[in-house]
């Protein structure tokens, strides 16, 4: 997104800005537009107004530039600056109140050659990258810089929906989630739309994703959320999913779009869990996959990609290795 409000930076992952609510001045990052958000459930209304894989993206004029972003969190939290994909020592604090951040291209990245292979970015594109934890605003930029052109960006967007676990709820830091690796390891630019514990397979979700233009192939899972916590049967999940997965797919028929089945997770292997639900909720979506007749759908088996190891002690959520585990396997089953 770029916008009338910073227009020498572009907003990744941003598709509104509202006023902050804790901070004078300050434009919040949104993930969907307002309208978008008050058609979905009142937790998921509040996760798209958190910046999950959301980054402020810019270009220095000079590789001397000083360019001064000002940003404010809802709470303390942390966010990290990338040059293109090479990562920072280590994060910056932001606090509730206005902070301005100088940034220069690194002295050492100054000197790269031009044929160097340096990943999917061009390594003099800045990317303040943010967690899903804080809502985040921007109050102020000012410096030499511009937004990046498309040549410095990767070719192919990535669209990830899912529930926490695609927004990475139990890595150590954003850029260990699955959805990262998918994209480093294919190449793509990531547009995260996880929605932590409300991803309930809504029409008006899958009509944002089904308007828009701006991605290249999707996975769509679904969703720990409706089987564990929603109270939704598989029959309703049928009804959801089917008419969540036909909007998106029937909109875009040449984009290639994966659905992958619940992970492995506490109904499977706890005494007290329900492991007939959780293979319903597997079986319900691929029955959906395979009698659909989009051509552009396929499926990918959640417990193929992830074993019972990679979770965190919750037996939910992926740690670190179970999210590069995850983001290994699916990059080598998506078609794109």
């Amino acid at each position: 997104m770029e916008g009338a409000n910073y227009p020498s930076v572009s907003l990744h992952n941003v598709t509104e800005t509202v006023p902050a609510e804790w901070a004078d001045g300050g434009h919040r990052l949104c993930r969907v537009p307002t309208a978008v958000g008050d058609g979905l459930n009142d937790m998921a209304r509040d996760r798209v107004r958190h910046p999950t894989g959301s980054e402020v993206r810019f270009v220095p004029h000079a590789d001397d530039a000083e360019v001064e972003v000002t940003l404010s969190a809802s709470e303390p939290t942390e966010i990290h600056t990338f040059w293109g994909e090479f990562q920072p020592w280590k994060p910056t604090d932001v606090g509730t109140e206005p902070e301005t951040l100088t940034f220069s291209v690194p002295e050492r990245l100054r000197e790269l050659a031009s044929d160097d292979e340096t990943g999917r970015f061009d390594p003099r594109v800045c990317r303040i990258r943010f967690d899903r934890h804080q809502a985040i605003a921007v109050h102020d930029v000012t410096g030499d810089c511009r937004p990046p052109t498309s040549d410095e960006l990767p070719d192919q967007r990535y669209l990830a929906y899912g529930t926490s676990i695609t927004e990475g709820a139990a890595a150590s830091v954003p850029h260990t989630d699955y959805v990262t690796h998918v994209a480093r390891n294919c190449g793509f630019d990531a547009l995260n739309l996880g929605c932590s514990g409300s991803a309930y397979c809504e029409t008006a979700m899958a009509e944002h994703i089904a308007a828009r233009d701006d991605w290249d192939v999707a996975t769509l899972t679904i969703s720990v959320n409706m089987a564990a916590s929603g109270g939704f049967s598989p029959g309703e999940f049928h009804e959801r999913a089917d008419t969540f997965v036909d909007t998106i797919a029937a909109a875009h028929p040449e984009k290639p779009i994966t659905c992958v089945t619940l992970f492995p997770y506490f109904d499977d292997v706890t005494e007290s869990g329900d492991a007939e639900h959780a293979t319903a909720y597997r079986e319900t979506l691929r029955s959906i996959v395979e009698e659909s007749p989009h051509d552009n759908l396929s499926l990918v088996e959640g417990p193929e990609l992830l074993p019972l190891s990679g979770l965190a002690a919750d037996l939910l959520h992926p740690g670190d290795h179970g999210m590069k585990r995850i983001g290994d396997a699916l990059s080598q089953r998506l078609e794109y």
